[in-house]
């Protein structure tokens, strides 16, 4: 088959690789789609730890090629989404019901040859059917969707209040779209006019450029000096992460979704988050929120469509790395045939 293989810290080309193995508890999917993620651009930039050579890619959709004969419930021809983690449900943090902290954690993509590639192996028990009337380009927004579920069960944002989004990619979009649901008041802040201009377009309230406009300014005129009760910060800054903590009201909370290279640190005054009762939530990938996910997608309430910016070829994705890193587009999706 063939996949783009990542052999060394930016270096990658397409390859014919074998078929991949599969167990009798095992499924193989045919890629359909599969989502071009920041985590994805770490691991090529080798900012995220990883062991080379690696297929990239976890935020898929697909067909069902063949299963193993202990598989019930899924068979050849069904339209899927995969869960990507997969978790081992016997260690310690398994039986605490962490399964985002399994001690033996393997992921599609990370660990293990990921999805920009024709053809991928899952345990059945992380292979989801999906609608075959909706576009299996949707579904590959699955898992992007359900970590943003995990996050926002974590923070509990609450109807009427205010809420500051920092970084307004897809991930941030998305967020944008699920917190409307929810009745709160959005200001969306990201460098990019494109982003902005979709923002406003899915229903911010407000949106600005903090490289050319006071984010402490607007928020603080839109919130009567007081800061906002919730910050997303889904854009893996340093610097807006900082930004949230002076931006956040007393007794407010800040998400820490945007994934950071490994090594980066805060500069945090403890005696702020003590003296305000700041809740500082981190959000790690996505354990029972899938079918939700799917759930949520197949039911319209919020829309992706118009979030993919380019599909591309596996011989195009280094150039959509580059495009990604010079912020253009929004959301891109690798189809490997």
């Amino acid at each position: 088959m063939r996949a783009f293989l990542i052999r060394s810290v930016r270096t990658a080309s397409v390859a014919d690789l074998d078929e991949p193995r599969t167990s009798p508890e095992d499924v193989l999917v045919r890629v359909a789609y599969c989502g071009v993620c920041g985590t994805d651009l770490h691991i090529f930039n080798g900012e995220f730890p990883v062991k080379f050579p690696l297929v990239p890619g976890h935020e898929f959709s697909g067909v069902v090629e063949k299963v193993g004969k202990s598989v019930k419930g899924l068979k050849v021809g069904d339209h899927v989404a995969v869960d990507p983690n997969i978790s081992c449900g016997s260690c310690y943090y398994c039986r605490k019901g962490l399964r985002n902290f399994c001690e033996k954690w393997q992921a599609i993509g990370v660990t293990r040859h990921g999805a920009y590639a024709e053809l991928v192996s899952s345990p059945a028990t992380n292979v989801y059917r999906v609608p075959k009337k909706a576009p299996l380009e949707r579904f590959a927004f699955v898992e992007p969707i359900s970590c943003i579920l995990h996050g926002m069960d974590r923070a509990s944002p609450k109807r009427g209040e205010k809420v500051l989004v920092t970084g307004l990619g897809p991930i941030g979009l998305l967020f944008g779209q699920l917190l409307k649901k929810k009745g709160v008041k959005l200001i969306g802040a990201d460098p990019v006019r494109d982003r902005l201009e979709m923002a406003e377009r899915i229903g911010f309230d407000s949106v600005l450029d903090p490289t050319e406009e006071s984010i402490d300014e607007i928020v603080m005129s839109s919130t009567k000096g007081r800061g906002v009760d919730f910050v997303v910060e889904a854009s893996g800054s340093t610097q807006a992460a900082e930004d949230a903590i002076r931006l956040v009201d007393k007794g407010g909370k800040i998400l820490i979704f945007g994934v950071a290279p490994e090594n980066a640190s805060l500069a945090v005054r403890p005696f702020v988050i003590y003296r305000n009762e700041i809740s500082l939530i981190g959000s790690f990938t996505n354990p029972m929120t899938f079918r939700r996910a799917i759930d949520v997608l197949a039911s319209g309430r919020i829309s992706v469509d118009g979030l993919v910016s380019k599909v591309v070829s596996l011989e195009n994705v280094a150039p959509a790395f580059e495009e990604i890193r010079q912020r253009k587009g929004v959301k891109y999706l690798v189809k490997p045939e």
